[in-house]
């Protein structure tokens, strides 16, 4: 895009991140720390400059040639004021002033979003919803998260947050009662109902084992009820999935896209394509570093 830096931080429960870029899709350094949820949020917190100097130093660049910190923070936020509203995750984060906090450290202007919504930025920009208007971002990792970008710019509600697909309700597959999407169909819903991590079931369901292909079947149900509903209330271009679920092959991905066509909105058929995530692990640092730039 430029010659201008940014610097993108994820932080999420199971993972740091820190990279610098260009807001071109290849970043110029980035720095990965594995996180331990029993030192909380400030265990993370004391980790974040070190991250950030080992970034800049692989970067060979000056903190002064940085021209802002964007954050994808692994739970609800108000992007408005830069507070951590949550972390379902981690204790230690409810109303954390964490744009304040990084501004006191680093000295630039900060911008704090949410990470689902960072990482629905970058997809747009950067990645498989290049060429689109409308797109909505659906991640199915640890939790299920989702972010409507229109024209450039991340629908945030009042400032709240908006497209949380993780938390709208659908039939619980064992009991077919209402349940959160996210209970039913993110990787460690998986891997309660299966006894084994989502990468295992697949691997048993390209083996033939009919519990490990009953999962994935309820799975993709699950995830096409939540998908299909959100193409007929906000009609996207493109539905984007990433996460870990979203890794799986065609013995996911094709009922997925069959059960999500007879879920949505009859006419909308021929105009919206259900696409996986072009960006992987990076995406959210990716998105982080589009947020440091400022306003788009």
């Amino acid at each position: 895009m430029s010659d201008r830096l940014a610097l993108g931080i994820e932080i999420g429960g199971t993972k740091l991140q820190a990279g610098i870029g260009s807001g071109e899709p290849a970043l110029r350094a980035l720095v990965r720390r594995t996180v331990d949820p029993s030192r909380g949020g400030e265990g993370i917190r004391e980790e974040i400059p070190a991250l950030v100097e080992e970034a800049i130093s692989k970067a060979g660049v000056h903190p002064a040639e940085l021209s802002g910190i964007g954050v994808g923070f692994g739970g609800p936020v108000d992007s408005e004021v830069g507070r951590v509203l949550v972390s379902h995750q981690v204790e230690g984060w409810s109303n954390f002033p964490l744009r304040d906090w990084l501004v006191d450290r680093f000295r630039v202007p900060v911008v704090l979003q949410n990470d689902c919504k960072a990482a629905a930025l970058a997809e747009y920009v950067l990645g498989a919803g290049k060429g689109c208007r409308r797109i909505f971002y659906v991640t199915a990792g640890s939790g299920i998260g989702g972010g409507l970008v229109v024209d450039g710019k991340v629908d945030t509600g009042q400032g709240l947050g908006a497209g949380e697909i993780g938390h709208t309700w659908v039939p619980d597959p064992r009991t077919g009662k209402p349940e959160k999407l996210e209970l039913v169909a993110s990787g460690w819903s998986i891997e309660r109902r299966a006894g084994r991590p989502a990468p295992e079931v697949y691997r048993a369901a390209e083996r033939g084992d009919r519990e490990a292909l009953r999962v994935l079947d309820e799975t993709a149900e699950a995830l096409a009820v939540g998908i299909g509903n959100a193409i007929s209330l906000l009609h996207p271009e493109r539905v984007i999935l990433g996460g870990g679920v979203s890794m799986m092959g065609p013995l996911f991905w094709n009922p997925l896209r069959e059960k999500v066509a007879k879920r949505a909105f009859g006419p909308f058929a021929g105009r919206w394509e259900l696409v996986p995530s072009a960006l992987g692990e990076e995406v959210v640092v990716a998105g982080a570093v589009l947020l440091g730039f400022g306003p788009r």
